[in-house]
């Protein structure tokens, strides 16, 4: 979208190879069995029961559901659509040792808080909805007449489509106004 400023516009677009938040310094481990996708943290040969034997005592286990229907989510808590009988069930785990929660330093009040926006930023992820910018300015040919646009700055990694919420709002500000942000259609 051109700027107030007409030599200026910003576009925000799909990110198309975004890094999985699953590579970030996590709470929680999601722990997955799927015969058809490589899903979360760890993927383990054992069964579920022999992995939760070989457990830290006090780790702190919570079941991990995925909806599979024109696209897959994962979910901590069995409510619709998670609960569907032909689309959903359970995948695997979210694991927290001890360890980690003292690493991390997150209180006992916080976890599940924390654990539910991790699933919340892969979910994200395994949409693709995560985005870019990209800011430019235009530059005429006097000769010609012929107009290019050249990049001036971007920025990758916001994860969400809504620019006010995920950080591209604070990040353009400079370029354009909140009246304009609200106009600039997300490019696929």
């Amino acid at each position: 979208m051109t700027t107030k400023n007409p030599d200026i516009r910003v576009r925000i677009i799909r990110e198309q190879d975004p890094t999985s938040p699953r590579d970030w310094d996590n709470l929680g481990k999601l722990v997955c069995w799927h015969k058809s996708y490589e899903l979360g943290d760890e993927q383990p040969k054992c069964n579920p029961e022999e992995y939760r034997e070989d457990l830290p005592k006090g780790s702190k286990v919570f079941p991990l559901f995925l909806y599979d229907h024109s696209g897959i989510a994962l979910s901590m808590n069995l409510t619709y659509p998670f609960d569907d009988p032909w689309d959903a069930g359970q995948v695997g785990f979210v694991v927290l040792t001890p360890q980690r929660q003292e690493i991390i330093g997150t209180p006992d009040a916080l976890v599940d808080a924390c654990l539910e926006a991790e699933l919340a930023t892969y979910n994200q992820y395994l949409e693709g909805d995560v985005w870019g910018y990209l800011v430019e300015q235009r530059e005429h040919c006097g000769r010609c007449g012929h107009d290019e646009w050249e990049q001036v700055d971007s920025c990758w990694g916001f994860f969400g489509s809504n620019p006010k919420e995920n950080g591209i709002k604070d990040a353009v500000g400079e370029y354009v106004t909140d009246d304009e942000l609200a106009k600039i259609e997300l490019e696929a």
